[in-house]
């Protein structure tokens, strides 16, 4: 996770060449677990209820229809901007349309602000990301919103989240963690 919060007007929407910096991560016997402790390490904690605002990208529609699926069967209420609202209702997925920041008010970059959303799913068009969705991740930023700005981390979130309802979350050290290792394989110490 590349420190956006420190680094404020920075978009956490990263190039070829920062892709893999990174500063925490989480270790687990589980991926949902792994991904939540390392969200939660990087500042990006997970809400366990509340709103989610997915406004993807028209190629990750068909993508993102499972995913919004599983937020809404966790009981998570939806918001889309009007694109994704009409592919994920057409698909039976009860999704509210909010307006995108240039469309009027009150939009989704507001619904952020007033502490509407718990958790944004953005995945914008590339390097040359449209204002509106530069505009909702720096709000997601600024007002400590977790977000995710692709499909593969918007679908461990789910996981995370689940893992995060199911069980309490355990501090291991690294000496705990290998120790359990070598006692699996049969190795001697």
């Amino acid at each position: 996770m590349f420190p956006c919060a420190k680094f404020l007007g920075t978009d956490p929407v990263l190039g070829p060449e920062m892709r893999s910096t990174g500063e925490v991560m989480g270790i687990s016997d589980s991926f949902g677990s792994a991904f939540a402790k390392a969200q939660l390490a990087a500042g990006n904690g997970l809400p366990l209820e509340g709103t989610i605002l997915v406004t993807v990208n028209d190629s990750d529609k068909p993508n993102v229809t499972p995913i919004a699926r599983r937020f809404h069967e966790m009981g998570f209420s939806l918001l889309a901007t009007g694109g994704t609202a009409r592919y994920l209702r057409a698909r039976g997925i009860p999704v509210s349309r909010v307006f995108k920041v240039h469309e009027g008010r009150p939009n989704c970059h507001d619904m952020i602000l007033n502490g509407d959303v718990q958790l944004l799913v953005n995945t914008p068009l590339g390097k040359h990301a449209q204002w509106d969705d530069y505009t909702l991740r720096q709000a997601a930023i600024r007002n400590r919103v977790a977000y995710t700005t692709t499909l593969s981390a918007a679908s461990a979130a789910c996981d995370a989240i689940l893992s995060l309802r199911s069980r309490k979350a355990a501090v291991r050290s690294l000496q705990e963690w290998q120790q359990d290792i070598l006692d699996a394989a049969g190795t001697p110490v």
